[in-house]
């Protein structure tokens, strides 16, 4: 597949991995450890929806729950839903502080812009399995009080879709300052940067039936756990 042909541009594609916050999409389950509180002998809430984008927003008052929202806040901005006009916003309205929402919409929009302009885009609307998530591989509680928790998470995003985007892969690291505003975590704060990136050793080519491609399809993301 030759990708300059196609028009593809590789910098968006960059961009749109780091986003302002490094979407690290959740297809696992979190792997980590944080600090013990009594906070986190609490019931774990029911998660409530947001109608307007289709977000759970609440998560238990504890570390655990800053972790997990943390996750699943990254992987609603690393969603072929935010390829469509509007999806962005109403997502970032939604896990935002009011404070931040602005700054952090200012720093998501040009990547997903550069996606929605591109063949990435191109192949959403026109209904082309499209895949756009990642596997966090660690976090780590770098403080936490009943009003703020500040998580670092490192993890991979994959971009691409089954027709002209070959899936690529980006690696990274993100931190998150979450503060507790109205009974659920809120984003205050965000910062990411690509790396450290490990060798792969594994062939590109698989031996179970089916390629990159296919992740667009039937395959579907695991949900977040803390």
């Amino acid at each position: 597949m030759n990708l300059r042909k196609l028009g593809f541009d590789a910098r968006g594609m960059r961009a749109a991995a780091l986003v302002g916050v490094l979407v690290i999409v959740v297809a696992a389950f979190l792997v980590g450890r944080s600090t013990k509180s009594t906070e986190d002998t609490e019931q774990a809430q029911e998660a409530t929806v947001d109608p307007s984008v289709e977000l759970d927003t609440r998560f238990p008052h504890s570390p655990a729950g800053a972790s997990a929202a943390m996750a699943t806040y990254q992987r609603a901005l690393a969603d072929p839903a935010i390829l469509r006009p509007g999806v962005l916003k109403d997502r970032v309205d939604a896990i935002a502080t009011p404070d931040y929402a602005k700054a952090m919409l200012e720093a998501n929009q040009p990547g997903t812009d550069r996606l929605i302009a591109g063949p990435l885009g191109d192949g959403v609307r026109a209904g082309t399995p499209t895949v756009y998530l990642g596997v966090p591989i660690a976090y780590r509680v770098i403080s936490y009080s009943p009003k703020e928790a500040e998580i670092q998470n490192y993890g991979e995003t994959m971009i691409g879709n089954a027709s002209t985007v070959e899936p690529a892969i980006y690696f990274g690291t993100a931190t998150m300052v979450l503060a507790w505003q109205g009974g659920r975590w809120r984003v205050d704060s965000s910062k990411a940067a690509f790396g450290p990136t490990p060798q792969t050793r594994t062939p590109q080519i698989g031996a179970e039936g089916f390629d990159l491609g296919d992740l667009a399809g039937d395959f579907h993301p695991y949900p977040v756990a803390p």
